[in-house]
C-alpha cells in the first residue's frame, strides 16, 4: 500500500528507507499447508512460490522518490537496492532457517511474463512495465535472479515463468532471456515454465 509504514533497513552496510512488508494474506493460506504437512507427514505438500518480479503487478509507488506517486521515478541504482531488499525480505520470511514455511517450497518463480506475446521482445513501458520504464533494459530481470540466488536456499529451484512459450518468437525471446540471466555473474536460473 502506498501509505504503508516505512522503516530503515540495513542493506550491504547502508541504511535505506523501505516499506514494511505485509505477509498476512499469503501466510494465512500457507498456514493451511504447514498444518496439513504437520498432520500428514507421509503426504507432504510442496509449494512453488509465485512471483518476486512481475512486469505489471508491482505498485507504482515502489518506483517513486520517497515512495510517493506524485514524485518522479527513482534511478536504476536506487531501484536495485529496493529490489534486493524486497527479495531478501521475502526469502527471509518464507525460506530462511527460522521460518515455519522453509520446508514448503521446492521452487520459486523469480520473474513472470517479462516478454511480449507476438514479438518475444521484452515488455517495455508502453506495455505497462514500470520496471522497464525505470531501467530501460533487462537489468532488473538479471538482478532479480542474482538476488534470489543470494538469499534463496540452494535446494529451492529458481524459475522464469511465462505463457505461450510454444510460439516461435516468444520461445526465442525466452531462450535469449535465459541466456542473459545465465551470463550474469552471481545469478542462478534452474528452469522455466
Amino acid at each position: 500500500k502506498q501509505n504503508a509504514e516505512r522503516v530503515m533497513v540495513e542493506l550491504n552496510g547502508e541504511e535505506i528507507l523501505f516499506p514494511v512488508l505485509d505477509f498476512s494474506n499469503p501466510d494465512r493460506y500457507l498456514d493451511f499447508f504447514v498444518n496439513w504437512t504437520n498432520e500428514h507427514p507421509d503426504k507432504k505438500i510442496r509449494i512453488r512460490g509465485h512471483v518476486l518480479v512481475w512486469h505489471s503487478q508491482t505498485p507504482d509507488f515502489f518506483f517513486r522518490e520517497d515512495y510517493d506517486t506524485s514524485k518522479g521515478y527513482v534511478t536504476p541504482e536506487v531501484m536495485n537496492k529496493r529490489l534486493e531488499a524486497y527479495i531478501r525480505g521475502v526469502c527471509e520470511h518464507y525460506t530462511s532457517e527460522g521460518s515455519k514455511y522453509k520446508d514448503l517450497f521446492y521452487g520459486w518463480d523469480v520473474v513472470n511474463e517479462a516478454l511480449s506475446d507476438g514479438t518475444g521482445t521484452y515488455r517495455n513501458a508502453s506495455e505497462n512495465s514500470t520496471w522497464w520504464r525505470v531501467y530501460g533494459s533487462p537489468e532488473f530481470i538479471n538482478n532479480a535472479f542474482v538476488y534470489a540466488n543470494r538469499y534463496m536456499p540452494a535446494n529451492i529451484a529458481l524459475f522464469y515463468n511465462d505463457y505461450n512459450a510454444y510460439q516461435p518468437n516468444k520461445a526465442k525471446g525466452i531462450l535469449n532471456l535465459i541466456r542473459n540471466v545465465q551470463a550474469t555473474p552471481g545469478s542462478r536460473i534452474d528452469g522455466m515454465g
